[in-house]
């Protein structure tokens, strides 16, 4: 099954919770992230393959990571 580019951001954008009040943060190793994803993808129905658990993984952990730094220049 293909997952389009939408689709992974938007499982990348459901997991950003994670990162705010969750187990993760903008130190967890991508492997960490991506045992989230497989759960993540696995509750949308869309297949827990590896390489597109990393591909989320990485999208949300880059999410999370402009995130921080459009707060940060929110209050600056």
């Amino acid at each position: 099954m293909y997952v389009k580019p939408k689709q992974i951001a938007e499982i990348a954008d459901r997991m950003q919770p994670l990162f705010e009040i969750g187990p993760l943060n903008s130190q967890s190793r991508i492997g960490e992230i991506a045992r989230h994803a497989a759960d993540e993808l696995a509750d949308a129905g869309l297949p827990t393959r590896r390489s597109l658990c990393f591909t989320v993984a990485n999208v949300a952990l880059m999410t999370w990571q402009e995130n921080i730094t459009q707060t940060r220049k929110a209050l600056s």
